[in-house]
């Protein structure tokens, strides 16, 4: 017989601390979304799925994210946008923080209420339930790329902290150069279909500064090209190693911006 074939084999993603190492992870590694969870919505992103699978605050971005999230400061009383499962709100909770969850699944805004949390079920492209200064930190992980009104959502942040407040952000970079490779070989983002909005670095910027907040602490991250080559470490290993990217690289090397944002106005 001739001829030849090839088998692909998904390997889910692994990740330890600083340098992180990942395992390559694709698209279909994903659990399939139903579109029906919800009646609010036409479809709901998989991060909605979290109270189902059981979800803890361990994935990567929070490893990165917790190294600048603030001690608690203020009224103590933190906002976790799109709260998931709960595991954010447990682990800051231990840190001392005073959670409080909002997201559009009723299935997960029940799962917090279990776990004995304030929560509520909430639009987030629409107004949040809250009075101005309501919180003294707010967290918003993984959310914007899910929002079509994403601006709105900053200026309802803006408005429920407090004077000073801080903002625990991540989001993925949409003009890393890895994803500049995948569009030249004409692959579509992995995110396609569940992600509604493709941010990069300056549009970012300038939408948090209009919601009267700024940059004040980063913490991105992203792999670096050819250091896996050169040491032959991806050989060896079968990882990748993930490093942390400074503020001035952001733009081109970050695969998510991790942010913590200080309210200015």
């Amino acid at each position: 017989m001739s001829g030849s074939f090839q088998v692909k084999v998904n390997i889910p993603y692994h990740f330890t601390l600083d340098p992180v190492l990942i395992k390559k992870s694709h698209a279909s590694d994903r659990p399939e979304v139903p579109r029906s969870m919800d009646n609010t919505i036409p479809a709901v992103p998989p991060d909605c799925l979290n109270a189902e699978r059981g979800f803890q605050a361990d994935q990567r971005w929070h490893q990165f994210a917790f190294r600048i999230l603030p001690a608690p400061f203020g009224n103590r009383k933190l906002l976790d946008v799109g709260c998931g499962g709960g595991g954010l709100a447990a682990k800051v909770s231990e840190l001392g923080w005073e959670a409080t969850g909002i997201d559009i699944s009723p299935g997960n805004v029940e799962a917090l209420r279990r776990m004995g949390f304030q929560a509520e079920v909430v639009d987030l492209n629409g107004d949040f339930p809250f009075e101005p200064g309501s919180f003294s930190c707010v967290t918003f992980i993984e959310v914007a790329e899910h929002l079509v009104r994403a601006e709105h959502a900053f200026h309802e942040v803006s408005r429920v902290l407090t004077p000073g407040g801080k903002v625990l952000f991540t989001t993925p970079n949409n003009a890393s150069y890895r994803r500049r490779l995948k569009a030249l070989k004409g692959r579509a983002p992995d995110d396609e279909g569940y992600h509604f909005r493709f941010w990069v670095k300056e549009q970012l910027e300038r939408k948090w500064e209009e919601a009267g907040l700024r940059v004040t602490a980063t913490a991105s991250y992203g792999y670096l090209p050819f250091v896996d080559t050169m040491t032959l470490y991806k050989a060896r290993s079968g990882k990748r190693r993930v490093f942390t990217i400074r503020k001035r690289w952001e733009a081109m090397f970050a695969d998510r911006f991790v942010w913590l944002l200080a309210k200015t106005s």
